[in-house]
């Protein structure tokens, strides 16, 4: 009884009650609140605690995974547990990584030409002491590690977390026995060079460690394919020829090489391998029966971890099946949309705001009202329509996901709610300051 009383009090009272700091944050009181940033929740206005103590709480995630924390640091998660940092909930489809021995560069799977392997000689993403050096033999010649691919899909993007030791440039590469595709980067100032045929990212990660990634489009998939890490002495997207004194090195780990399967034309979070290629299934995690009739508020925040999707990707769905959705979603061309459909029939359809940038917040709210809808986005409000009818009434909130459980965010959300009031407009940007 003492735990009990203490919940609800912590819900319902005192300037620094969750309901107290939900509603500082909106606006307005909301009947549901999830912080997946801090594990915590509100359901029907009391503090239950963690956000799996939430009522018809579900996740499902049948393999390990890796997820990253505001300070870059990649924490595991065990199969079945939700990926949730200090930077959010973590939604992404289901990826393989196909290279092998992804973090153990001495294996003879890496083929090594002109290098040699100094094995857990730096400290990983992951904190511990696994990231290989890779040192370049003293001599005029390439120096690079090599692994043969197959590729399986047309779409392929080949990631590493690297570190600076001493050597400035290097470049990474994925062939597929025709064409030759490759990346510089500069791993001093910490910048993308020349590419060839890919486009390509760099991401600061602290301390000489960078995250850096390679897309391009694989024309030839029955040929045998590879993936290199070369390093070069100049900004060339090039397996370098030049004359190395013996001393020059750089940290690897993590090497990833997947396959676009899904919405996403990008990396993903990590997936270690060792002798075989390893699948992370899809994270789904949704709340059932959350008694939210129409009408109603829904807001979310959240970020992608690309800038570029194939598809729709969805960011929070309160529905009762395909029918009868509310649903807040960036679509193909990665712009925010809200969209109202009853009995199956459209009722409302709004993009709003600029195209999402990678990894930036974006927060949206959609009230949904017989009398009127309206989206807000980042404190800008949308056009409101005329008299809607209301979908069925909910029957599921989902978070990152669509209401089949499928096309996700890829990305992180930060936060949820559900008000059991269609918010005015001015309300309804102010959720969104």
């Amino acid at each position: 009884m003492r735990g009990r009383s203490r919940i609800r009090t912590r819900g319902r009272t005192g300037s620094n009650s969750l309901l107290s700091q939900a509603t500082a944050a909106l606006g307005a009181a909301p009947y549901h609140y999830w912080d997946f940033t801090t594990n915590r929740a509100l359901f029907a206005g009391v503090d239950v605690g963690a956000v799996a103590s939430t009522p018809g709480w579900s996740f499902t995630r049948a393999s390990t995974g890796y997820a990253q924390t505001l300070s870059g640091l990649l924490v595991p998660f065990a199969s079945g547990v939700p990926r949730r940092t200090d930077k959010g909930l973590l939604v992404e489809e289901a990826r393989t990584n196909v290279a092998l021995q992804s973090q153990t560069m001495s294996s003879a799977t890496w083929a090594k030409a002109g290098t040699t392997i100094n094995a857990n000689a730096y400290g990983a993403p992951d904190a511990t002491t696994t990231m290989d050096g890779i040192q370049a033999s003293a001599g005029n010649s390439g120096h690079y590690i090599q692994q043969g691919i197959v590729w399986t899909n047309a779409i392929q993007t080949v990631s590493a977390y690297v570190r600076y030791v001493n050597h400035q440039w290097i470049a990474i590469g994925h062939g597929d026995g025709t064409t030759a595709r490759l990346a510089s980067f500069d791993l001093l100032n910490g910048v993308a060079g020349a590419v060839t045929n890919v486009t390509s990212t760099i991401t600061s990660l602290g301390g000489g460690v960078y995250f850096v990634t390679l897309t391009g489009l694989t024309a030839n998939l029955a040929a045998a394919g590879n993936i290199s890490v070369s390093m070069n002495s100049s900004n060339t997207a090039s397996l370098q020829t030049w004359n190395a004194s013996g001393t020059e090195q750089i940290g690897v780990w993590g090497i990833q090489a997947e396959a676009a399967s899904g919405t996403l034309s990008a990396a993903t979070s990590y997936i270690p391998t060792t002798t075989v290629a390893v699948t992370r299934a899809a994270d789904v995690p949704n709340v059932a029966t959350p008694g939210t009739p129409y009408p109603n508020t829904m807001f979310v925040q959240f970020n992608r971890t690309s800038g570029v999707n194939l598809g729709n990707s969805f960011a929070m769905s309160l529905d009762a099946g395909a029918n009868d959705r509310s649903v807040i979603l960036a679509t193909t061309v990665n712009q925010p949309q809200a969209i109202i459909t009853a009995g199956g029939i459209g009722q409302f359809s709004q993009t709003i705001g600029a195209a999402l940038a990678a990894n930036v917040n974006a927060k949206v709210a959609l009230r949904t009202a017989a009398t009127s809808a309206n989206v807000a986005r980042d404190n800008v409000l949308g056009t409101a329509s005329g008299a809607i009818t209301a979908p069925a009434s909910p029957t599921t909130v989902r978070f990152g996901v669509d209401q089949t459980n499928a096309n996700p965010i890829n990305g992180y959300v930060l936060r949820s709610a559900v008000f059991s009031t269609g918010l005015a407009d001015a309300a309804l940007q102010r959720a969104t300051l």
